[in-house]
Parts: structure tokens; sequence; C-alpha cells
């Protein structure tokens, strides 16, 4: 069931969701045994399986395909594009979806199927949604376990890396792979939680502008803004279509960045990298080793 997540799909998601962030959903107040649940991104599939839900999952969407479990389950179309006669004929209990998915959840009201509408814009964000959902569903003890796990990897990073000079640092986001030069690249702005990943982590985004919440930016933008590191965000290499090589190259054509000069280009490339659910915290520790491979990591495993 994994298939090539297209790069305008996923700026679209990126975009739809942040932009109506302040919209999200007022939380519903009666728990519930819910027996037919549906997800419709891959952040809330994974957090409702990470939730121990997922026996109640009775379908999902097209590019979810973690854990293992939900690639068995029917699909009720993509994120953008979901099918609501195909979730009414499941006669689901629960529909979970983001807040970028209004329309969707306004039908499906109308209709008389109970939703739940999230957020996943930041780290705040992230944490809310397991919480909700666990309160929703009577999952608390699950919920807390999991958070105390988030909490504990975000400290020991945090506290690692306190005190040292943060590293400026651009994070790509997205951004096509078919020539030699750089064009267009979408990158973390000051609104998401990779920037704050990224300063949890001991680095600094070299971009600051606060009014776009998903920035692109040129070659000449890059140049202008001169990181120290670079690190480019892909999914897992089996949901995109990019030659690591040709990317490394694309990164070496801007010669006067410093990260060029200083050979700071990294490239994160896992399956959670592009998905706001509970796993996307894996990539604090990666990043901080990264970033200040002068410290100590040996009392710290990272899980692929």
């Amino acid at each position: 069931m994994r298939r090539f997540w297209p790069l305008v799909m996923f700026i679209m998601i990126f975009c739809i969701v942040w932009l109506l962030a302040d919209n999200a959903q007022k939380p519903l107040s009666t728990v519930k045994n819910y027996q037919r649940i549906i997800t419709l991104s891959p952040s809330l599939t994974e957090t409702v399986f990470a939730l121990g839900l997922g026996d109640h999952v009775v379908a999902v969407t097209d590019y979810c395909d973690y854990p293992a479990q939900a690639q068995a389950l029917p699909s009720v179309g993509s994120y953008t594009n979901t099918s609501i006669e195909a979730i009414t004929r499941l006669q689901p209990d629960l529909v979970i979806m983001l807040n970028g998915q209004q329309q969707r959840q306004q039908q499906l009201e109308q209709l008389g199927i109970k939703t739940l509408v999230l957020d996943n814009s930041t780290i705040a964000d992230i944490k809310e949604t397991i919480q909700r959902i666990a309160d929703l569903t009577g999952r608390q003890n699950e919920a807390d376990k999991l958070l105390t796990s988030i909490q504990a990897q975000i400290d020991y990073v945090h506290n690692k890396v306190r005190g040292l000079v943060p590293v400026r640092t651009l994070v790509g986001i997205a951004h096509y792979v078919n020539s030699d030069q750089l064009d267009t690249v979408y990158i973390a702005g000051q609104h998401d939680f990779y920037n704050e990943l990224l300063e949890l982590a001991g680095g600094v985004n070299v971009y600051t502008d606060t009014t776009i919440k998903v920035p692109s930016v040129s070659a000449e933008g890059i140049i202008r803004m001169n990181p120290d590191a670079i690190i480019d965000i892909f999914p897992e290499q089996k949901d995109h279509q990019s030659d690591m090589k040709q990317v490394i190259k694309q990164w070496q054509s801007l010669r006067n960045v410093n990260a060029v000069k200083q050979q700071r280009i990294y490239i994160i490339e896992h399956d959670y990298a592009s998905i706001p659910g509970p796993r996307i915290f894996k990539l604090l520790p990666e990043m901080a080793q990264l970033l200040h491979p002068e410290l100590d990591w040996q009392d710290h495993q990272l899980n692929d």
C-alpha cells in the first residue's frame, strides 16, 4: 500500500493545516468505547495505533502505511480527496481528522457521524492530539506512557546541548530533484514543529521571517542567509523518487554557503520524518548529533 507521496501534496497538507490551525474543534467531552474508527491522515493513524486503538480502526487514507497493520486496512481516499461515500459505507462511530479537512467534518456531522478535528502544527499540538484522542477513548494510561517517553527524549537532548552556541541551520522539507541546480526549496519557518525540534537540538533557524507559515526560498535566498548547516528532510526511499547523490550535488552547487564549504550538508531520510505523529520526536536526537558532533552521544542509541 506504499505509494509515492507527491511533492505538491506534501506542501499542500502543510499549508492547509497551518493556515487553519486556529480553527481546531473544541474537545468532545464524552468518553466512549468507540469500535469503528476512521483516521484521515498518516499522523493520526500512527497516534491512534500508538494508543492501542488499532483493533478499533476500520479504515485509513492512502498514505497511512505505519504501523504495518494499517497497510491492510481499506482506504477512504487521500487527504485532499476523501470519499464521503466510502466513509459512510463503513459505518464509523468516530472519524478523526486534521483541521484542514473541515469541509469533510461538516459533511459527516450532517450525516450524524461523530468527528474529532485536531491540529498537529507544533510540538504542543502533537502532544495535545495524543491527549485528546486518549481522553475521548479512555486511553489515558497509554497516553501518559507515550507522553512521558516523548518528554524524556526532549529533556535528554535539551539538557545535553544546553549552553552551547546554536548552529545556524536551514531545514529543507521539500524541493524538486530534477536538475543539477537548486530551484525553489520549501523550508521550515518559525511556526512549525521542525523549527521547534531544531531549537531543542541546539540549532537556530536561519529563516527568521514570522509572516509566512510555509516559506519557500530560491538558491539566491539561501546564499543570502548563508547557513552553517543544512538539514534536508525526506521520507524513506520507498516513498519518494529522489536520488540522494543528486540532492547532495544540488546543495554543493551553492559553493559560497558556509554549510557547503564546511561539508555540513545532512540528509535525513526516514518514513516518519514528514509525519507529525509520536515518532517525529525521533528526529530530535538525530538532529542534535548532526549539529553537535563534539558531544559524547554514546549514552544514547538512535532507534531506526
